[in-house]
């Protein structure tokens, strides 16, 4: 445990993957249409107020942070920071993103084995559901929208990177959040049906992966 965390963000920490363990293990266990937010609050042992205090729904509890999801931070840098390779700079961002909360828990004392049961648990949820893929997918498509406003607030700002200047820049917008889009997707799917040992691409090798057959190509 790192003592310079304070102890109340320690404990904020603390109860937030108290919430994620009880709702991954219990859907898990008996699936996402039979367990109420009542069993999660039971389960660890806090109060269906607290509960609200820290998740916006049951989802988010079984889901955890979208997969597209950037901090404020990486936002602001990825929308000020030039970039040769718009795909690659979002999947650097994003990857960094989750890689930064995670590393904040195990800094407030979250054990890393933990961490990784309930990413573990989330990708055989998903693989096991069609409702909570579905589900999965929504989020997936409302990030993938604010994701094409960062790209077009970026390209509006630094001109000089785009590289369809032909094509109207909501076009190359749409080009560019798609490619990362479906390199996060394509990501997610690797996790979820390729065993680790198989598997260790990063986020960004995936992004390389997709972006390279395309330029295989022939039109």
């Amino acid at each position: 445990m790192n003592d310079d965390t304070p102890l109340r963000e320690r404990k904020r920490l603390a109860t937030r993957r108290r919430i994620e363990d009880a709702a991954t293990a219990l859907v898990e266990k008996h699936g996402f249409d039979q367990v109420t937010v009542e069993d999660i609050c039971r389960d660890s042992d806090i109060s269906r107020r607290t509960f609200f205090n820290y998740m916006e729904s049951k989802d988010e509890a079984v889901l955890g942070a979208p997969p597209l999801a950037l901090s404020e931070a990486r936002r602001a840098e990825f929308i000020a920071e030039p970039s040769d390779n718009l795909v690659r700079s979002a999947l650097e961002h994003i990857a960094a993103t989750h890689e930064e909360a995670e590393s904040e828990d195990i800094e407030a004392g979250v054990d890393a084995a933990h961490i990784t049961t309930v990413r573990q648990r989330r990708h055989r949820i998903v693989a096991a559901e069609p409702s909570v893929a579905l589900m999965s997918i929504h989020r997936f498509r409302e990030q993938s929208t604010l994701m094409h406003g960062l790209v077009t607030e970026h390209l509006e700002r630094h001109p000089a990177d785009r590289k369809l200047p032909t094509h109207p820049l909501p076009v190359e917008a749409a080009v560019i959040s798609g490619l990362i889009r479906e390199s996060v997707w394509m990501h997610m799917y690797r996790l979820t049906h390729c065993p680790p040992a198989e598997d260790a691409l990063t986020l960004v090798d995936t992004g390389a992966v997709l972006t390279t057959l395309t330029k295989e190509l022939s039109w």
